[in-house]
């Protein structure tokens, strides 16, 4: 009997290696004579990412204040980048304090940010049950997700996918991740999985497609 239960442990171990090791591939692989190529190649066709700039807050700033303007667009057009840009301050404040080298990026429907943080700051590691250890101390935080207005002057970031590293966080315990990096208390009607901003009041919705973020005013009938 002993000697089954070391034997389903050894499987165990044996699995979240297995499954450690998937998840960093891109880190192993090349290190093995003849398949550096592939992650070269993966990479290339990988979404655009764009740095957090103050050239891409100021054209954000100056088109979403277009839309205030009575005689304004109804819709202004904004890549990822200047759009995280110009919430920089919001996302500064939704992120650890240790978070560097802050991106953007559109991939299908979805808005991704991501960032280099310490895990020293929060505990979302804790989520990844027994594959914590075998992450770095500064990893690369990445989430997705789409912009919701929930009322003039309040949005989230609906927040539906996030990797710490190369690895996956199981989509039940994002809950549990945004937790140790929301700061302050969540507004009513901001879902657990959302991450709150302010926006101007006459902002009515945010819709991510081909590569862009677009963003309506709230046109009276």
């Amino acid at each position: 009997m002993f000697g089954c239960f070391r034997r389903i442990g050894c499987l165990f171990v044996v699995c979240v290696v297995a499954v450690a090791a998937y998840f960093m591939r891109d880190r192993w692989l090349p290190l093995i004579p003849g398949m550096g190529s592939a992650p070269k190649a993966t990479a290339a066709t990988g979404p655009a990412w764009e740095p957090v700039s103050d050239e891409g807050a100021a054209r954000a700033r100056r088109a979403i204040e277009s839309l205030g303007r009575r005689n304004g667009p109804v819709f202004v057009n904004l890549s990822p980048g200047d759009l995280a840009s110009h919430f920089y301050i919001a996302l500064s404040e939704q992120l650890p304090p240790s978070a560097d080298s802050i991106e953007a990026a559109t991939m299908g429907s979805r808005l991704y940010v991501r960032a280099v943080i310490s895990l020293d700051d929060f505990k979302a590691a804790d989520a990844l049950g027994p594959l914590a250890g075998i992450v770095g101390r500064r990893e690369r935080l990445q989430m997705g997700g789409t912009f919701v207005v929930l009322r003039p002057g309040l949005a989230q970031f609906l927040v539906e996918d996030v990797r710490l590293g190369e690895l996956p966080i199981p989509r039940g315990a994002i809950p549990k991740v945004l937790q140790q990096v929301r700061r302050g208390t969540r507004p009513p009607g901001v879902a657990e999985n959302g991450l709150p901003f302010v926006v101007p009041t006459y902002l009515s919705d945010a819709r991510v497609a081909d590569a862009k973020v677009t963003l309506y005013k709230d046109v009276p009938k």
